[in-house]
C-alpha cells in the first residue's frame, strides 16, 4: 500500500491524503518450484503447540498463527454478488496439502454462513465445524486422521456484500441520474476470510482460479485476464485464467460499469485504467505513470512483471488511498484521476507517487511476499522509497528527493516517542496487525533504505536487490533473507547495521563538539519528552566542511569518536567560511545537535546560501525538534527561522511552514501576551516569497512554484495575514459568480476558502453556505474534499457544529467524513471535545464497520479526538490504513494548531477514554497522549524563557 505524499505527511496536498496500493509476480518455474515445497511447511510456523493429531477444536484459540500441518495449494473460487439485495453466494474448492498427522483443518472465515452439509475433504464429512469469532478461524473436525498428501476441500457458502469498505463490500456511483451499487473487495491485512473461507495469511501462498456470474451488462474485473465467458440471458458467467502463487490479501474482484483508457509496455503487457463512465479521460495521466512504472521496475530488479495484464480502478467509496491487488489495483477516485483543467499540481503529484507506489508493490510484496506481518514494512518501506526512485526518473523537475524528506521527518516525530515501537514487531495475533501500519513501517522504513543504499552506493544495492528478487520469487522472505543476500553481494556488515535500526525502537542525536581541530561526537537516544534513552546504533555519519566535495564517511560503532577537521573547512574566525555539517543531505536517520560555534557557523553558511536545499531542511528539523524536547532555546529556533526569510524553495518552504504553524499555536498557549508579535514574526519570514509568486499564476513557471504559491497563501491566512484574506475574499466572490473565472484556479482555491470563513459567523454566514453550494454542486472528487477541509475552519459555535453535524447526514460520504474535522481552529477545541463526548454513541454506530482511515488521519489535529475512534477502529478498519492514523500521531500531534498543551488535559482524555479503548490500542494512546504531556512540556519551558520578547523584537526590527 502507497502512502501518498499528501496522506504521508502532515501538509501535503488533500489529494495523497487519500492513497496507495500496487500489484507483483515474476516468472520461472524455478520460483514455483520454490513455492510448492514452501508451502509445504518450509517457511511456515505452526502454532505452539498445535497438535498432530489429537485433542480438541479449542485447542486453536487466540493462536498467532494457523497451524502448518496442512497448507493450500490451490483455490478454485466461484462467487454470484447480487448488487440489489447487497448480498453473494459462493463456493470454493481447495486443494489442501496435509504434511503431518492430524484430524483437523484449520482455516480463516468470518462474517459468512457457511453451509455445514456442503463441506467435504475428500470424501470426508467433519464431525465438528466450529468458528471462533474473535480469531476469524473456522475449525473443521474429522471423525480420523486425515490422509497425508493432497486432498480436495469443499464447501458453499453466503454472505453481504457490507458497507464497511473491507472484504466483499458495496460501493455507491451514480449512472444516468440513479444510484446503483458497485460490487469491490479490499482484503488487506486479514479480509479475505470475509469473503471466503481460505488460509489467510502471506505465507500461505497458492495459486487461484475464479469464476463470477453476474448481470451480463456489467463489467467484471480480477486479478487475472478472462479466460472465457458465456452468456444465459442477463446473466454471464466469466472464467478467469489461474494465477501465479500469491498471498490471500491480495485477490480483488470488482464488478460495476466502467469505462477505460488502455496502454501497453515496452514487454507487451497490456495497462487500462478504468473509471465511471463519463471520466476514463481523467485517467490518462495515471496510465501513463504506469507503464513507465512497469517498465522501470522490470529494469531495476531484473525480473519482468510476470502478468499478462495489469488494471487499475477508481472506486468511489474506497478505504485508504489504494490497495496493490495483483494485477487489479484499486483506488479511491482522487488517488488515481487527474483533470488539467480541475486538478490541482499537488493532485498531479499525489497521482504519480501513489500509482509509482502500488505498483512497486507488484515485486516487493506480491512477487516477494513478508513471510508474516512482522516483516510488513520489507512491503511498505520499500514501495515509499521505490515510488520515489520511480518519480525521479519521470519528473526531475519535481526534485521528488528533496520532498522525501516529509517522509523522514514524519517518521523522526514518532519515532522520538517511549510509545513508539521498532520497525519488526512481533505479531502475535491478527488483531494486532493494525498497531504497525503507521509511519514506523513506511516512513522510517523508506527512510533507512535510502540510507543503506547510500552507504552501500546505488549500484551494488541494486545488483543485490535484484539477486533477492530472483531468489524469493513467488515465495515469501524475512528481514534477515535481505540482510544476506545485501550482504553476500556487497561484502559488507550489512546485518549488523541494520539490525539496530530494525530491532530496536528510537534513533541518536549526534552531539557534535569543536575542540581544536577535532570535532567530538557522541551519540544519545533522542525523546522528544528530553529524558534519556539508553539505545546504541551502528550510525553511518556522512559529513561536510566549508564545502560539498569534502565529504566524510565513516560507521559510528561506539557511543563516541571524533571527526579530524583540519584548514579545510575555512577560517574559524569571524567572518571566516568555516562550518560543518554532519548528516550530509538528511541521508542518516539520525538528527544532530551542534555546539553554538558549530551553530552559529552552520547559520552564517545558510545565509550565505552555501547549503543544499536538503541540509536547509535537516537544519530546522533538528532544531525544531532540539526546542521541543527543551534541548535548545524557543529564541534559538526563531533566530534560526529568521534565516529563511528569503527562501523560495518549494520543500523548504513547505518545512517551514510546519514549524511556523506549530509556533504559532504554541505561542498562543505559552505567551499569548507576545503572541501577536510572533505572529508578524513569521509572516514576515513567509511575506517576501508570497509576494513574489502573487495570486496568479504565471506562464512557464515551475511545477514547485505552482505548488508553493497556495502553500504560502493557505499559511498567511492561517497567520491572519489581513491584505492575503481580503484578496482571497474578493476573488471567492467573483469565483461564486462565475465558475470559470481564472482568477481562482484550482490551486488556490483553498487559501480564498479559508479567508471566507475567517468572517463566518451565525449572523454572517453567507460565506459558509456558499461553501456549501459548491460542495453539493461539484463533480469533482479533490474540490469537494477541499470545502470539506474547510467548513469548519470557524471560531463560531454554531457555525463549527453544524460543520461537525454533517457527518452524520447523506451529504457526507463515510470516508470523507474525517474531513470535516481538519480544519478545526484553536479557539474551537473545547467546542469540538464536547461535541465528541456528547456524541460518543452516535460516532460509534455512524461509523462502527467502515472505514475511515482518513477520518481518523484528519480528526488528528485534536489529540484527543484521535482517541476518539479507539474503541471501534480496530475492530472496524481495515489494518493498513491505520498508516494514516499513526501518520497523524507522527506529524498533526506537533505540526498542527489544533493540539491540546495541557497536563490536565492529557489527564482528562486518559480519563474518558479509560473504559472506551480495546486490547491492541494501549501504544497508539499512549502515544496520543504523550504528544499532549510534551506539548505541554515545551509550552512550560518557552513561558520561563529570560530574554524571549528581546528577541522577538529584535528580529521584527531587522530588515
Amino acid at each position: 500500500m502507497a502512502p501518498s505524499r499528501a496522506a504521508a505527511g502532515a501538509v501535503l496536498p488533500v489529494v495523497v491524503a487519500l492513497l496507495l496500493g500496487v500489484v507483483a509476480a515474476a516468472a520461472a518455474t524455478g520460483g514455483a518450484r520454490k513455492m510448492a515445497s514452501h508451502g509445504e511447511g518450509a517457511n511456515l510456523k505452526a502454532s505452539p503447540g498445535a497438535p498432530a493429531a489429537g485433542g480438541s477444536a479449542d485447542q486453536f484459540r487466540g493462536k498467532a498463527r494457523l497451524p502448518s500441518f496442512a497448507a493450500p495449494r490451490r483455490y478454485e473460487l466461484f462467487l454470484r454478488p447480487d448488487l440489489v439485495a447487497c448480498t453473494f453466494s459462493g463456493s470454493v474448492a481447495i486443494s489442501v496439502a496435509v504434511s503431518a498427522p492430524t484430524r483437523f483443518l484449520v482455516l480463516n472465515a468470518l462474517d459468512l454462513s457457511v453451509n455445514r452439509a456442503s463441506i467435504r475433504f475428500q470424501a470426508l464429512e467433519p464431525t465438528e465445524v466450529v468458528f471462533f469469532k474473535d480469531d476469524g478461524l473456522l475449525v473443521l473436525g474429522f471423525a480420523k486422521q486425515l490422509p497425508l498428501g493432497e486432498g480436495l476441500l469443499k464447501m458453499d457458502f453466503n454472505g453481504t456484500l457490507n458497507d464497511q469498505m473491507r472484504g466483499f463490500y458495496r460501493s455507491k456511483y451514480q449512472y444516468k441520474g440513479k444510484e446503483r451499487n458497485m460490487a469491490v473487495t479490499q482484503f488487506e491485512s486479514v479480509d479475505a476470510r470475509r469473503c471466503f473461507p481460505c488460509w489467510d495469511e502471506p505465507a500461505f501462498k497458492a495459486k487461484f482460479k475464479l469464476t463470477l456470474e453476474v448481470p451480463s451488462e456489467l463489467v467484471a474485473l480480477s486479478n487475472m485476464p478472462v479466460a472465457n465467458a458465456t452468456f444465459a440471458g442477463p446473466i454471464k458467467t466469466v472464467r478467469y485464467q489461474e494465477s501465479p502463487p500469491m498471498s490471500t490479501y491480495l485477490v480483488a474482484i470488482v464488478v460495476g460499469l466502467f469505462e477505460y483508457v488502455e496502454g501497453m509496455t515496452t514487454k507487451g503487457t497490456r495497462v487500462r485504467v478504468y473509471t465511471q463512465i463519463g471520466k476514463s479521460n481523467q485517467g490518462k495521466f495515471a496510465l501513463d505513470v504506469g507503464v513507465k512504472s512497469l517498465n522501470l521496475y522490470k529494469d531495476y530488479f531484473d525480473t519482468p512483471y510476470p502478468l499478462p495484464k495489469l488494471d487499475m480502478i477508481a472506486i468511489p467509496d474506497f478505504a485508504a488511498g489504494a490497495m496493490e491487488n495483483y494485477g487489479l489495483v484499486t483506488y479511491r477516485e482522487v488517488a488515481l484521476l487527474f483533470d488539467d483543467k480541475s486538478s490541482s499540481a499537488s493532485s498531479k503529484q499525489s497521482v504519480a507517487i501513489t500509482v509509482a507506489h502500488e505498483l512497486a508493490h507488484q515485486w516487493f510484496g506480491n512477487l516477494v511476499t513478508m513471510e508474516w506481518w512482522t516483516h510488513l514494512w520489507l512491503n511498505e518501506g520499500f514501495a515509499t522509497w521505490m515510488s520515489h526512485l520511480a518519480v525521479d526518473s519521470f519528473f526531475p523537475q519535481w526534485n521528488i528527493w528533496t520532498q522525501f524528506l516529509d517522509s523522514t521527518t514524519t517518521a523522526l516525530r514518532l519515532d522520538s516517542l517511549e510509545a513508539s515501537h521498532p520497525i519488526e514487531v512481533e505479531i502475535h495475533h491478527a488483531s494486532e496487525v493494525d498497531q504497525i501500519f503507521d509511519a514506523i513501517s513506511y516512513d522510517k522504513g523508506a527512510s533507512v533504505i535510502r540510507m543503506l543504499q547510500s552507504y552501500l552506493g546505488a549500484e551494488r544495492f541494486q545488483k543485490a536487490m535484484a539477486s533477492y528478487m530472483k531468489k524469493y520469487a513467488y515465495s515469501n522472505a524475512k528481514t534477515e533473507d535481505l540482510w544476506a543476500v545485501l550482504e553476500k553481494e556487497t561484502g559488507e556488515p550489512v546485518k549488523d547495521l541494520m539490525t539496530t535500526w530494525t530491532k530496536q525502537k528510537g534513533y541518536p542525536v549526534i552531539n557534535a563538539k569543536i575542540k581544536g581541530n577535532d570535532i567530538e561526537i557522541e551519540q544519545a537516544q533522542f525523546l522528544l519528552d528530553g529524558s534519556s534513552g539508553s539505545g546504541m546504533w551502528i550510525v553511518p555519519i556522512t559529513s561536510g566542511c566549508g564545502a560539498y566535495d569534502t565529504q566524510k564517511k565513516f560507521l559510528l560503532k561506539l557511543k563516541r569518536d571524533k571527526l579530524v577537521t583540519g584548514s579545510q573547512c575555512g577560517d574559524r574566525k569571524k567572518g571566516g567560511n568555516f562550518w560543518t555539517k554532519l548528516n550530509i543531505n538528511g541521508t542518516g536517520f539520525y538528527r544532530v545537535k551542534y555546539d553554538d560555534e558549530l551553530a552559529a557557523a552552520l547559520q552564517n553558511a545558510l545565509e550565505t546560501k552555501k547549503l543544499s536545499l536538503m541540509d536547509k531542511i535537516g537544519i530546522v528539523d533538528d532544531l525544531y525538534a532540539l526546542s521541543i524536547a527543551r534541548q535548545q532555546t524557543f529564541a534559538s529556533l526563531l533566530r534560526l527561522l529568521y534565516g529563511y526569510r528569503g527562501e523560495a524553495d518549494y520543500s523548504v518552504l513547505s518545512h517551514i511552514n510546519t514549524v511556523t504553524a506549530s509556533i504559532a499555536k504554541v505561542s498562543a498557549d505559552a505567551i499569548p501576551a507576545l503572541a501577536g508579535d510572533i505572529k508578524q514574526l513569521l509572516i514576515k519570514i513567509l511575506l517576501s516569497p508570497e509576494e513574489k509568486l502573487g495570486w496568479d499564476p504565471k506562464k512557464g513557471e515551475s511545477h514547485l512554484d505552482v505548488m508553493l504559491r497556495p502553500l504560502l497563501l493557505t499559511a498567511l491566512v492561517q497567520l491572519g495575514h489581513g491584505k492575503t484574506i481580503n484578496e482571497g475574499v474578493r476573488r471567492f466572490n467573483i469565483f461564486t459568480r462565475d465558475r470559470s473565472t481564472s482568477l481562482l484556479p484550482p490551486d488556490t482555491r483553498k487559501a480564498a476558502y479559508l479567508s471566507v470563513m475567517q468572517n463566518v459567523s451565525s449572523s454572517n454566514r453567507s460565506g459558509y453556505d456558499a461553501l456549501r453550494k459548491i460542495y453539493k454542486e461539484s463533480a469533482e472528487g479533490e474540490e469537494r474534499l477541499q470545502v470539506l477541509g474547510i467548513l469548519s475552519s470557524c471560531r463560531d459555535k454554531s457555525i463549527v457544529l453544524e460543520s461537525l453535524n454533517l457527518i452524520f447526514t447523506n451529504e457526507v460520504r463515510n470516508q470523507d467524513a474525517s474531513m470535516l474535522l481538519r480544519g478545526i481552529q484553536p479557539e474551537a477545541r473545547e467546542i469540538s471535545w464536547n461535541w465528541l463526548k456528547e456524541n460518543w454513541e452516535r460516532i460509534s454506530r455512524t461509523f462502527s464497520g467502515s472505514l475511515e482511515a482518513s477520518f481518523v488521519k484528519n480528526i488528528v489535529p485534536l489529540v484527543h479526538l484521535i482517541t476518539v475512534l479507539l474503541p471501534y477502529f480496530r475492530d472496524h478498519i481495515p489494518q493498513f490504513c491505520r498508516y494514516y492514523f499513526h501518520k497523524a500521531i507522527a506529524n498533526v500531534d506537533f505540526l498542527v494548531s489544533c493540539q491540546f498543551t495541557s497536563n490536565e488535559k492529557a489527564a482528562e482524555i486518559s480519563k474518558f477514554f479509560a473504559t472506551r479503548t480495546k486490547p491492541g490500542f494501549e501504544r497508539t494512546l499512549k502515544q496520543s497522549l504523550e504528544s499532549v504531556r510534551i506539548s505541554a512540556r515545551w509550552a512550560e519551558g518557552i513561558r520561563s524563557e529570560p530574554g524571549l520578547a528581546q528577541t522577538v523584537r529584535e528580529l521584527l526590527a531587522k530588515p
